[in-house]
Parts: C-alpha cells; structure tokens; sequence
C-alpha cells in the first residue's frame, strides 16, 4: 500500500473516532452539580416529580406566591441542573410563583442522554402540563439560559404568555461549528459527522433545533438578552434572533462573558426582567 494511501485512511480514521468521542461526551457530559436548595435562600418549595411528554421522569422545585397564579418557568443552561439558576428565582419569587425542573439526564431528573435542545422541548412541555393539571395554573412566562432559552423560542404553548431568554443559541448546528473553531476548515468534516451520528444514534436531526425558525411564529412578547462577549454562544446568535423576529427586545449586556449578564448588573437585570414581565403577565 503506498504511504499517501495509509495518511488518508490515518486521517479518516482520526476524523472518525474523534468526532465519535467528541458525540458521545457532548450528550453525556460532565455535569455541574449545585449543592443548593431553594431553603437555603429562604425560600419554601415543593418537590415536584412530573413526566415530560414522550415519558421521560423529571424533577422540579414548585415555589410558591400566594399573590398571583402567574408562574414562571425557569430552565437551567447546559450541562447544569436547576438549582444552578436558583440566584434568578430568588428575585423572581419575589412577584411570581416560580418552577424549576432538570432537564432530561440532568440533576435528579431520568434520561440516558441530552439532546441540547431536540428533546428537551418534550420536558418543558411536560411541565407546562403539570402546572396546569396539578397547581391549576395556566398563565405561564418562561425564563431560559442558555440551553433553556433555546428550549423556550422552541416550544410552543397556550399557557406561554411571555418568554425571556439568557444567552439563547439561535441554531443547535451553529454550536457544533462552534465547538470544532480551532480546526478551521477541517471542522467541516467533523460537523457532517456529529450530524450522521445524531441521526444514526439517537434519530434526530441537529438541523431541526433552530430557534431562529420557530420565533418568526412566537405572538407573545420576546425578551432578549445576550452577553456581548460571551465566548460559549457568540453574540451573533442574539441578532439572528432578532433578526427572524424583530418585535422581539434585544438587551445586549456590555462587557458581560456567558452566564455573567445577570451578575455584572444584577440591579439593572431584575428590574428589566421583573419589568417585563409584569407587563405581560400581570
């Protein structure tokens, strides 16, 4: 067999089995466990168990406010659980009921793997159900970081009357481009297969997460808000966004990398979001 033969199959074979560990480790991620409880804050709650809507058992903190029946529902980014966002429930608790569940495969929640997004619109629309069937309550906002903002502009519900994302992506397959950057043009190869493998594995299509799709059909208020410098999901996904719906808010957090947007400011972010949905909720 001549050499340059045997650096091509090298280099297929490389391309292979690095995307296919690469796969495997972004659906079973090493997952950032927060050791906090909705007490710890002073804050009573319920355990909640539910199921999402193709089956899967989920875990959730009910929080209540016997002020109003408006609930908003809180989703964590990835791979984080819920009590990750337990800072932004605390205000939000102060004016709403609050629920907070793990996404499938997350915290105490069941599932053998995470979707990014495909998914885990089945687990939001199972606690939209559960609050409606169990609490009653059927005016709902949704707050989403990261992850959970992307599962928010793609689900879509009666109950949903506002929606506020935190650095949302706008397509799932623009997070795998940006998960293999450093490769530059060779990341092509490595995107392709990440996508036979979602359809091989797990039959989805990657494609088919696209937020900047669904919004342009979203009629409730939008907000928003994205780090200026977030080095996770470029700021470049916002305007996409926005871009597909431009009565949406855009609050662009200057200064602000993934996940800081809220603590570079926190005054100026409560009150913006507390703002918003009061106007809409209430």
């Amino acid at each position: 067999m001549q050499i340059w033969l045997k650096v091509l199959i090298f280099i297929a074979l490389w391309f292979i089995l690095f995307s296919l560990w690469t796969f495997y480790m972004s659906i079973h991620p090493q997952q950032i466990i927060t050791d906090l409880l909705p007490s710890d804050l002073g804050l009573k709650y319920e355990e909640s168990t539910f199921k999402s809507t193709d089956g899967i058992k989920l875990n959730g903190w009910f929080i209540p406010n016997n002020k109003t029946k408006a609930t908003i529902i809180i989703m964590h980014g990835y791979p984080a659980d819920k009590a990750n966002l337990l800072g932004i429930a605390e205000f939000l608790a102060k004016e709403f009921n609050v629920f907070l569940f793990d996404f499938r495969s997350f915290g105490k929640s069941e599932g053998k793997y995470t979707t990014a997004g495909y998914l885990e619109k089945n687990d939001l629309s199972g606690a939209i159900e559960y609050l409606e069937k169990e609490k009653k309550i059927t005016k709902v906002g949704l707050y989403g970081f990261s992850l959970g903002g992307a599962v928010a502009l793609m689900t879509n519900h009666k109950n949903v009357k506002a929606i506020v994302t935190d650095s949302a992506y706008a397509k799932l397959s623009n997070m795998v481009e940006h998960m293999y950057k450093i490769f530059f043009i060779f990341k092509y190869p490595l995107v392709y297969l990440t996508k036979f493998y979602g359809l091989l594995f797990l039959k989805i299509n990657i494609d088919d997460a696209s937020p900047v799709d669904n919004i342009k059909d979203i009629k409730v208020p939008i907000l928003l808000i994205h780090a200026e410098k977030d080095s996770q999901i470029p700021v470049g996904e916002a305007y996409l966004l926005h871009d597909a719906n431009k009565k949406a808010e855009l609050w662009i957090v200057k200064n602000a990398d993934h996940g800081m947007a809220h603590s570079i400011n926190p005054e100026e972010y409560e009150k913006k979001v507390i703002g918003f949905l009061e106007d809409n909720l209430n």
